[in-house]
């Protein structure tokens, strides 16, 4: 008992201990765009629907060879009954035991069996596009709601310092209120201002709360564990226009992605495959020959003769019979089921020819919008960190001027209200432009998730 309390002691730690180091992680947008694809339920599901492409095409190809099968019986008869022996009815029991081999091959059907076989394969190719699209979709998700985190904890951090200047601020004044330096409307107009940043605080916390919510929602990480996420996006030593440079132009962009996006090459690979579902169903129309093969052998034993009945193995060998036939089926009325299935494979054709176009269509706006919203929040950004730049300076020049009672409070609060603002906006800017960037270089055809 004492030795069974002491390892439970050693199992518990151990076990509680990886739950730290695993709620401990530190998770970056490419750990946090891996995870939600190694977890996604619309990626696990697709991998068994490809399962299933893999089965078709299988059995596709397995239609198109001989397809052989076997039987066999036995029976007691009681009473009058025919003597295989003798032809003649009797009265006597018997036990009888037969045996069968048939193959049977189909030679033509109107090239359905070879037509349903390539667009089985065809579907196994459509498969891993679905595959590699969900993955990317979900990868995206994540990006975008991992941005979205980072936007509302930096936006934090930008309103906590804000309340706090101003609560010093706040403090300062009291205290030369209470020394008779200040007048009291403007240490309640300061206090005012206070209050309006904290509730700016606490805004923008829910806001940060919500999306780390959505987050989780997006990478199907647990809701009851700590996500650790971070937030540090820089664009390290370089500009948003040198970033920019690196980018093939928008054309060549558009070209690469119109032959290898996944959404492009699943909407090819579905056209193909609706083609050939349709030459396969016409294929029915037409007759269908097949040829076949058979081997039977039968024992056979009268119960109630006296007479020894031949082996079993020799009756087998004298009882063996073999055959061979051609047979040719000629489809003349069916109650409109081939011809029905035929139509409506042609309209999926044509459905998939709309979706084709669409999708083409789709990608090629996508990118022409994200470019022009890329190089848009390029010259944003350039433009806040100047704004960001002068509501600083303006800033300090209006406290300095508040300092030495030379302004008021609104005019400091308005002062104050102006370098929030464009500290939000140069962070909008700043992480909507790197969304933007990221899409490009996807659609250029760089992973959105490294291996590393």
């Amino acid at each position: 008992m004492m030795a069974l309390v002491a390892a439970a002691m050693c199992v518990v730690p151990m076990k509680v201990g990886a739950q730290d180091a695993d709620s401990a992680k530190i998770y970056t947008l490419n750990g946090c765009m891996k995870y939600a694809v190694e977890n996604s339920p619309t990626v696990k599901k697709q991998k068994y629907l490809n399962d299933n492409y893999r089965a078709n095409r299988d059995e596709a190809l397995a239609s198109m060879f001989p397809s052989l099968s076997g039987s066999s019986s036995a029976t007691t008869s009681y009473g009058r009954n025919v003597d295989p022996e003798t032809n003649t009815y009797t009265t006597t029991a018997t036990f009888g035991n037969s045996y069968s081999l048939y193959s049977e091959m189909l030679v033509f059907h109107g090239f359905s069996a070879i037509n349903s076989y390539r667009s089985s394969r065809v579907g196994v190719l459509m498969g891993k596009s679905d595959l590699d699209q969900a993955k990317d979709q979900t990868a995206l998700d994540v990006m975008q709601a991992f941005f979205d985190f980072v936007f509302y904890a930096d936006a934090v951090e930008i309103a906590r310092k804000q309340c706090e200047a101003s609560r010093e601020t706040y403090v300062r004044d009291s205290t030369e209120e209470t020394l008779g330096m200040k007048d009291t409307s403007d240490v309640l107009q300061v206090e005012a201002q206070v209050r309006s940043d904290e509730y700016t605080l606490v805004k923008q916390e829910n806001a940060r709360d919500l999306a780390m919510a959505t987050l989780k929602q997006k990478m199907n990480y647990p809701s009851d564990k700590d996500l650790q996420i971070d937030t540090n996006v820089t664009f390290s030593d370089m500009t948003a226009a040198e970033y920019s440079s690196g980018l093939p132009s928008m054309e060549e962009v558009m070209g690469y992605s119109l032959k290898n996006n996944p959404r492009i090459r699943s909407a090819e690979y579905g056209l193909n495959k609706s083609r050939l579902d349709y030459a396969a169903a016409k294929g029915k129309l037409f007759p269908s020959i097949y040829v076949g093969a058979g081997l039977n052998s039968a024992y056979y034993e009268n119960l109630g003769s006296t007479v020894q009945a031949s082996s079993f193995m020799e009756q087998l060998k004298n009882n063996e019979g073999q055959y061979l036939g051609v047979s040719i089926s000629i489809p003349i009325f069916d109650g409109l089921s081939y011809k029905s299935a035929a139509r409506r494979a042609r309209n999926t054709m044509k459905i998939a020819e709309q979706t084709d176009e669409e999708t083409k269509r789709t990608v090629a706006n996508e990118i022409a919008q994200n470019y022009g919203q890329m190089k848009g929040f390029e010259k944003e950004y350039a433009q806040t960190l100047k704004k960001v730049e002068a509501a600083e300076t303006a800033y300090r020049a209006e406290q300095e001027k508040y300092l030495q009672g030379v302004s008021s409070p609104i005019e400091l609060q308005t002062a104050a209200n102006l370098l929030l603002q464009a500290r939000s906006e140069n962070l909008n800017a700043r992480l909507q432009y790197m969304i933007k960037y990221r899409l490009m270089q996807y659609y250029a055809g760089r992973p959105l998730i490294s291996e590393q």
